[in-house]
C-alpha cells in the first residue's frame, strides 16, 4: 500500500485524530506549517475577530462533524482547535483585510464523468500531501477518497466517493464574506451525502455559504456543474463541461484575481471545446500558451495533480 494513502475510519473526530495516528512522524511538519501561516497573516482586527466568532456559531449549526474533525486533528497533532479553525479561514481573513495573501493557481475542470484539478499551493504542504480514504458508519456505507494536506479536515481540495460523485475546488477572493459554511466543510459534506450532481446542487441551494471559491462537480452519469460561491450569492452553470480558475465568471468581484487566472481559464475551455474526451493530465500538465502546471518562482507551484474518474 502506498504511504502517500490514510485511511480513516470512524466517526468525524476519530477521522481527524487518525491522520497523526497514521503519520506521527510529520506532527512537527503539521505544527511549522499551521502556525507559520497564522504568523503571517494579517493583523485581527475587529472586524475579523466578529467574522470569526460569526463563523464558529454557524459552523456548530450547519457542519458540526467538521469542528468534531478538526478537534481530532488538533488532539493528535498537538495544535489547538482554534489555531486550526482559524487557519482553515485564513482566505476570507485575507480577503476582509483586503489583502489577499495566496497568489493560489489551482485550475479545475468536469467533463464526461471525469473530474480533474491540479493543486496549486504554498510549498511547505508538499511533503503533507496525502490521499485519504474515509468511512464513517454514519455515511450508510458510503466512502470519500479524497485528496488533501495533513492537518486539514476531510476533502481540502478534491475527492471522490464510492458513488462515483466527484468534485473540486478552486481559490478565488472576494469581498463577499458572511456567516455560513466554509467551502473546505462544504465539499466533505456534499461527498458524504450526494450520489449526484443534482443532489449536491440541492445541498448547495439550501445552504448559507461564507463564500470565496468555486466548485466544479461531476458524476457517474457524466453531468458536470460549475459553482460560484459568494455569500450573497451562489452561481450555477452547467454543460457538456466546466472549467474553474481563481476568478468568477458570472460577475466581477471587488477584489482582483491573481493575473494568470484568465489565461489559465482560456487553456482549458479551447481543449476541451475541442475535445471533451481529451486526456486530463495531458490537460494539466499544459505549459502553454498559459501553464496551467505552475512552477517556482510562482509562490504557488503545482503540488499535485488529481483524475477522478
Amino acid at each position: 500500500m502506498s504511504a502517500l494513502l490514510v485511511v480513516l475510519e470512524g466517526d468525524a473526530f476519530a477521522r481527524g485524530r487518525g491522520q497523526a495516528s497514521a503519520c506521527p512522524e510529520m506532527a512537527e511538519a503539521v505544527r511549522q506549517a499551521i502556525r507559520g501561516r497564522l504568523a503571517q497573516a494579517p493583523a485581527r482586527d475587529a472586524r475579523m475577530a466578529r467574522f470569526l466568532g460569526a463563523q464558529r456559531e454557524a459552523t456548530a449549526r450547519l457542519a458540526p462533524e467538521a469542528l468534531a474533525e478538526i478537534a481530532g486533528i488538533a488532539e493528535g497533532f498537538g495544535l489547538d482547535p482554534a489555531e486550526v479553525f482559524e487557519f482553515l479561514h485564513l482566505g476570507c481573513l485575507a480577503d476582509l483585510a483586503a489583502a489577499p495573501a495566496d497568489t493560489d493557481g489551482c485550475s479545475a475542470f468536469s467533463s464526461r464523468g471525469v473530474v480533474a484539478k491540479n493543486r496549486d499551493f504554498r510549498p511547505e504542504h508538499k511533503a503533507l500531501q496525502r490521499v485519504f480514504l474515509h468511512r464513517d458508519p454514519a455515511w450508510g456505507g458510503r466512502s470519500v477518497l479524497c485528496l488533501g494536506s495533513l492537518g486539514a479536515p476531510g476533502a481540502w481540495s478534491s475527492g471522490m466517493n464510492s458513488d462515483g460523485f466527484a468534485l473540486a475546488d478552486t481559490q478565488i477572493p472576494t469581498a463577499d464574506h458572511g456567516p455560513g459554511i466554509l467551502r473546505y466543510f462544504l465539499m466533505t459534506r456534499l461527498l458524504a451525502r450526494c450520489a449526484s450532481v443534482d443532489h449536491a446542487l440541492a445541498e448547495i441551494a439550501a445552504l448559507r455559504h461564507a463564500g470565496g471559491g468555486s466548485l466544479v462537480l461531476g458524476d457517474a452519469s457524466g453531468a458536470a456543474a460549475s459553482v460560484e460561491l459568494r455569500h450573497s450569492r451562489v452561481d450555477v452553470a452547467r454543460g457538456a463541461w466546466v472549467a474553474h480558475t481563481n476568478h468568477y465568471v458570472a460577475a466581477p468581484d471587488a477584489l482582483a484575481p491573481v493575473p494568470h487566472s484568465a489565461g489559465r481559464l482560456a487553456v482549458l475551455a479551447a481543449a476541451l471545446s475541442a475535445d471533451p474526451a481529451c486526456d486530463p493530465r495531458r490537460l494539466l500538465g499544459a505549459h502553454a500558451p498559459e501553464a496551467v502546471c505552475r512552477h517556482a518562482p510562482d509562490p504557488s507551484p503545482t503540488l499535485a495533480g488529481a483524475v477522478w474518474d
